[in-house]
């Protein structure tokens, strides 16, 4: 079977982790699999990632950039120019596309839908309610009713794509997102770890005696990183070993490094951009922060939660649906600054207790496993495209 893997971003980020493993794992079934998204200087590394897999890999100019000196009518119709093309050139069983933002993609989906090609789109990341004109609603209407079936990654993502698009629950199924519970956790004894421990943070150029509050995500404004700053200069005073380690690349990078400088707590933060072993940092952190203001269901703290890192995090969108409060970890107010502080003190005060959430959070991980999704998702491809998985 030949699966086409569409998305339109021009980073590598979650949705485009999801939609490569999606697509790997399709490929180790044994399907003829394509990838088609715009080429960049921001994601040489996503695409040889790809054809490492086995992916056959296409460049499409659908990038949703602001830039062009054409309306969005026209902009849309490119798009869709472009995906026709490659559709009409590909002829895929079944496409799969992947939205980092669910007003992405318009001419993409209506493309597959003009042809009739069986279609999963995947909404990765919808923090509000949209607004849309009655008639781009009805070109999404148009477009779900010829086989298309929409996909949320949560039941808050669920929740919102169904009141933007005016479409009934039944019309939008859930998948959560899943990451690997790594075996290898189990199997790490305490004298492989206090190693670990010290390698990596002479690596980081910081005392074998500190503790790490790792941050992994996008620098991006809704990541909430900026709300971890005023929050440093306080409880590093009271614990002045501790530092924070962010992983990530992005475009608020300069800004708060700025704005660390103004805090003056330089020493205390480590900008680590992308990693390709964020496994082993996972293994030796003490302590993991997701201040973010809105996700989908985010990979990294499943994954942290996996190896049983204990996590605070705020309580946007769909993160209570993946921990509870004082059970798998510390939740506070997305955005609250002050909130952030003192759930941080009380974190690094009670490191037993944290330890019996961090336990409780690594058999909940088990609840979002990557089988598990990889399991769903090519069983709806398969369904629509006729083919048994």
């Amino acid at each position: 079977m030949k699966l086409l893997t569409l998305f339109p971003s021009e980073i590598r980020g979650g949705a485009e982790e999801y939609a490569l493993t999606i697509s790997a794992a399709a490929a180790k079934y044994g399907w003829n699999v394509h990838a088609a998204f715009p080429q960049t200087d921001k994601n040489p590394s996503l695409i040889r990632d790809f054809s490492a897999n086995n992916i056959h890999y296409h460049s499409l100019k659908i990038a949703e950039t602001n830039n062009s000196n054409l309306g969005i009518k026209k902009r849309h119709a490119l798009r869709f120019a472009r995906t026709l093309k490659l559709l009409l050139t590909l002829k895929p069983d079944v496409v799969n596309i992947t939205l980092p933002w669910p007003n992405y993609c318009l001419g993409s989906i209506l493309a597959c839908a003009l042809l009739k090609v069986p279609t999963v789109v995947v909404f990765q990341l919808v923090p509000h309610k949209f607004s849309f004109s009655k008639k781009i609603l009805n070109a999404y209407t148009w477009a779900r009713g010829r086989k298309q079936k929409w996909v949320a990654v949560s039941e808050f993502n669920r929740q919102v794509v169904c009141e933007s698009f005016e479409a009934q629950l039944s019309e939008v199924i859930t998948i959560y997102n899943g990451t690997k519970v790594f075996s290898e956790v189990d199997n790490t004894n305490e004298e492989d770890e206090s190693i670990l421990r010290h390698q990596v943070r002479e690596e980081l150029g910081i005392s074998s005696a500190s503790r790490i509050a790792l941050t992994v995500g996008r620098l991006s404004e809704h990541k909430g990183y900026g709300d971890i700053i005023p929050t440093i200069p306080h409880i590093t005073q009271e614990f002045p070993d501790l530092r924070f380690v962010w992983v990530g690349e992005g475009e608020e990078k300069e800004s708060l490094v700025r704005k660390i400088k103004e805090y003056g707590v330089e020493e205390k933060v480590l900008f680590l951009g992308y990693r390709s072993d964020v496994q082993r940092l996972l293994k030796v952190a003490d302590l993991f922060v997701f201040p973010t203001h809105f996700e989908g269901l985010p990979f990294s703290l499943v994954e942290a939660m996996a190896f049983g890192l204990p996590t605070i995090a705020s309580d946007a969108t769909s993160i209570p649906e993946v921990i509870k409060n004082k059970v798998q970890g510390l939740i506070f107010r997305a955005g609250d600054s002050c909130e952030l502080l003192e759930t941080l003190r009380w974190a690094l005060r009670h490191p037993e207790k944290m330890k019996k959430m961090a336990e409780n959070a690594k058999l909940r991980a088990q609840d979002f496993s990557e089988e598990k999704m990889v399991k769903e998702t090519l069983e709806i491809l398969g369904n629509l495209a006729q083919v048994s998985v």
